[in-house]
């Protein structure tokens, strides 16, 4: 009986459930990592009709950084002002901060003005110094320009003495031939010992 009361109610769950996910604002990236004086975007994304729609600096310190309307000049935050460039329209908007700054780090979240006012996940901004990367730089530049010679003198050098390896192989083996096999000057040398014998054996028949 309690069952059949509730199938009535089954259409308006289902408006509801339509009407939570029409309302729904997608963001992207949820975080991300930029130097001092880079760029980052965030794109604010709204499957359902909205009047307009904010991006909003919720961490550290709570601050509009601007609000968007279709076919209205935007409104942006005197901090950001001659920084922040726009994208698409307002149900697919991309918010470009550009020249940013250290204080720029924070939480931004999208808001979209609906009748109701529906946040999107948020995003992490962190901006980081330029100097300690310079400084990376640097010590790696330093380091190769004495890793660079160290590692040619060292190349020559293996390849001095694999040459001289190979030279003393090289003899060693020569060696090992003629002691296991007779040189061609012996053979001839040898060859004209036994003419010699041979004539003069002959020679002492006719006698």
């Amino acid at each position: 009986m309690a069952r059949l009361l509730g199938l009535p109610q089954l259409p308006l769950l289902l408006v509801l459930a339509c009407n939570l996910a029409a309302q729904e604002v997608r963001q992207s990236p949820r975080y991300t990592v930029a130097v001092e004086g880079g760029s980052i975007s965030i794109t604010c994304t709204t499957p359902g009709p909205l009047l307009g729609i904010y991006l909003k600096q919720r961490w550290p310190e709570p601050s509009n950084v601007i609000y968007y309307e279709d076919k209205r000049e935007p409104t942006v935050d005197k901090r950001f002002r001659g920084r922040i460039t726009f994208s698409g329209l307002q149900h697919n908007l991309t918010i470009s901060v550009h020249r940013l700054q250290l204080a720029d780090s924070g939480a931004y979240a999208c808001q979209a003005i609906m009748g109701d006012e529906v946040w999107g996940p948020g995003t992490l901004v962190v901006v980081t110094d330029k100097l300690p990367q310079a400084v990376d730089t640097c010590q790696e530049a330093q380091l190769m320009r004495f890793a660079l010679p160290i590692a040619l003198a060292v190349g020559f050098f293996l390849v001095g003495l694999g040459l001289g390896a190979v030279c003393v192989l090289r003899t060693q083996v020569q060696r090992l031939c003629c002691a296991k096999d007779k040189s061609p000057v012996c053979v001839v040398y040898e060859d004209m010992s036994r003419s010699r014998c041979n004539t003069a054996s002959t020679s002492n028949q006719y006698q």
